[in-house]
């Protein structure tokens, strides 16, 4: 998206000029998080398009508030175009005053001062790079981010036309996808972003109780209280580490009236048959969490239960990276498949299932 396209669409009425943002999400989401974004900002928003994989561009003005609340993004940048031939440019004297004074906005506007920042580019480690991201620090009185990121973090990308470079500049101190209610993580924990797009898959009940099975540390019911206001919800997880761990990040967001936890096998829930109207379960992929061996024993047993818990036609949403054995256990089941997403998550290929329950009853 060119700033010239920016400037027509703020053209239009007595607007304020749109202001350019990137939307960074996990690949795979970005029609849920281009959803998300026109449901919050409705007609304020302007050509919005996903233009690379976990990316998403769009001009909005005025800038509203429901921006710091989308829950499909891991992060959102706002754009600042440079015409510069190259970085090094922005050590000059009149671009470095802009990039400057761009950052030192930002960071008045956090709640508590930052106290350190970093630069994302390719060639992060380049003498020029190295010597801007010092420059900057030092001229912020911010410590250089050991972790290359900091509160202030700001990543450089050449224009898609080669006619300049953008600087694309954290909004907060922290990316979106670090939830306030997340007091304790866990090693395989699901990243929140995709939690939240699971929730987004399949139409709510609007009564009746939700189940997550394998449940860890609740994330997806979390997102699930906090996009739905009706529904009980029941978080089942055998290992009391992982259920203390939901408890207190439960009790954070400020659910514990709504979901309640159940210590229990995935495969033998003390529920009657039909009390469940939709599922979930991030199963195991068989690395951090479990291993291939003990998921050929799980995913036929788990889904088995499932059907017989749930009530017919229910949804099951389903995220595993084991998906040629889950393909094998289904076509033993009583559930098909009505939709399949491939997602991106640092490496690993998971796939996000929505599964529906034959009508038969299952015992």
């Amino acid at each position: 998206m060119r700033a010239s396209q920016v400037g027509k669409s703020a053209g239009r009425g007595h607007q304020a000029s749109p202001l350019l943002y990137e939307a960074e999400v996990v690949p795979g989401i970005e029609d849920l998080a281009i959803q998300e974004l026109r449901e919050k900002c409705g007609r304020r928003l302007h050509d919005i398009a996903a233009l690379r994989p976990g990316f998403i561009r769009f001009a909005l003005a005025p800038v509203p508030a429901a921006l710091s609340s989308l829950r499909s993004v891991i992060a959102l940048y706002r754009v600042y175009i440079f015409a510069i031939p190259r970085p090094k440019a922005l050590l000059g004297h009149q671009h470095f005053s802009r990039l400057l004074k761009i950052l030192q906005a930002e960071a008045a506007s956090f709640q508590r001062k930052p106290q350190t920042f970093g630069i994302g580019a390719a060639g992060a480690n380049t003498p020029v790079m190295r010597r801007l991201r010092q420059e900057l620090a030092q001229a912020l009185a911010l410590v250089p981010a050991a972790d290359g990121k900091g509160e202030l973090f700001m990543r450089l990308l050449r224009q898609a036309d080669g006619a300049g470079w953008e600087v694309l500049l954290r909004a907060g101190a922290a990316p979106l996808s670090k939830r306030a209610y997340r007091l304790r993580d866990m090693p395989g924990a699901l990243n929140s972003t995709v939690a939240y797009a699971m929730t987004r898959c399949a139409a709510p009940p609007e009564t009746g109780t939700v189940v997550n099975l394998c449940s860890g540390s609740a994330t997806i019911l979390i997102e699930h209280g906090c996009a739905n206001a009706t529904g009980a919800l029941l978080a089942v997880e055998r290992d009391p580490a992982m259920l203390a761990a939901g408890d207190i990040n439960v009790e954070a967001a400020g659910l514990s009236a709504r979901i309640r936890p159940l210590q229990a096998d995935a495969t033998a829930v003390p529920l009657p048959a039909g009390a469940a109207h939709q599922l979930y379960a991030d199963l195991p992929f068989g690395n951090l969490i479990g291993t291939h061996e003990s998921n050929r024993q799980l995913y036929p047993r788990l889904l088995k239960e499932a059907a017989r818990i749930a009530q017919p036609g229910a949804p099951f949403i389903v995220l595993t990276q084991e998906i040629k054995l889950l393909r094998a256990c289904l076509a033993e089941s009583p559930w098909h498949v009505i939709s399949e997403r491939r997602l991106n998550l640092r490496g690993m290929r998971p796939r996000l299932f929505v599964l529906k329950r034959n009508s038969i009853r299952i015992e």
